[in-house]
């Protein structure tokens, strides 16, 4: 920088010379006089150069040094986020910069966002990890959660515990339920179809990965208290048919439906049934 100045300040004092060097001359002017006056357009540039050549430098270092990043020092974790992704809701976090020798691992809490204030849940004592993320697959459609985090240092079942993080803030999605489901019997199992719900949802972020089917047989002498059964966990697909050829034809079935986002699933949709299947005892 310092010698980017003093180039400026010849070039300046090079023009300011030529300038005058080729004025006119009138004829009032003595020679004593343009020398005195060409003595201080000299005198100007080179204070020009030396002006330069000291507040450039200097700025420069000023703007380099400003915008070097600031190192927080913290014994606790710091920069929590939290987004909702398909695998469930991801942490995120800044390591603390003191006492990193001793650190094992981290506590990670949540509450819910209520009216009034609710308490801290613990949903990992102890990562027993250094790694700075986590993912919590278990919260509930539409609610919205706080966490936070603290760092652990120490071995054995008592570590030291450092203060809490910032708390980071989210709010689940409620996806669309699909819907109009209907079940018929047919010569190979009872086929059941429905409607995908709204696509245009606050939370498209999250995609379709399929539908959960539920089943539940009429109670009757071999089965008086039937529970409803997971038919299929994830049909892992989003078409909106599938085929039950699992069903008896001397027992009905009725069915419930619900759209499978990722760790998100939506409400039920149901009833359809019931219906009978098409197996015999002997099949």
């Amino acid at each position: 920088m310092g010698v980017t100045a003093r180039r400026i300040g010849r070039n300046i004092a090079t023009q300011v010379t030529l300038a005058v060097a080729y004025r006119p001359r009138q004829r009032w002017q003595s020679r004593t006089h343009w020398s005195v006056l060409s003595a201080g357009w000299a005198s100007l540039a080179v204070a020009i150069v030396l002006l330069l050549a000291l507040t450039i430098p200097a700025a420069a270092q000023e703007s380099e040094e400003s915008s070097e990043p600031t190192t927080v020092s913290s014994a606790a974790p710091t920069s929590l986020t939290a987004k909702v992704e398909t695998a469930g809701v991801v942490l995120s976090w800044t390591a603390p910069t003191l006492e990193t020798d001793a650190l094992s691992g981290y506590e990670i809490s949540r509450r819910v966002v209520l009216e009034y204030t609710t308490t801290w849940l613990k949903i990992a004592e102890d990562t027993d990890s250094l790694v700075t993320s986590y993912t919590d697959a278990t919260p509930s459609n539409g609610a919205q959660y706080q966490y936070e985090v603290r760092a652990l240092r120490g071995e054995g079942d008592d570590p030291e515990r450092s203060e809490a993080s910032n708390i980071a803030e989210v709010t689940i999605p409620s996806p669309p339920r699909p819907h109009s489901l209907t079940a018929s019997s047919t010569a190979t199992g009872i086929q059941l179809s429905w409607s995908a719900g709204h696509l245009s949802w606050e939370a498209a972020t999250l995609d379709l990965t399929g539908y959960e089917i539920v089943r539940f047989e009429t109670p009757h002498a071999g089965n008086l208290s039937p529970q409803w059964e997971v038919l299929v966990d994830s049909t892992n697909d989003t078409g909106t048919s599938y085929l039950d050829a699992s069903g008896y034809s001397a027992f009905t079935y009725s069915y419930a439906i619900r759209a499978v986002h990722g760790f998100i699933r939506s409400h039920w949709e149901g009833i359809a049934g019931p219906v009978a299947g098409h197996l015999t005892a002997t099949e």
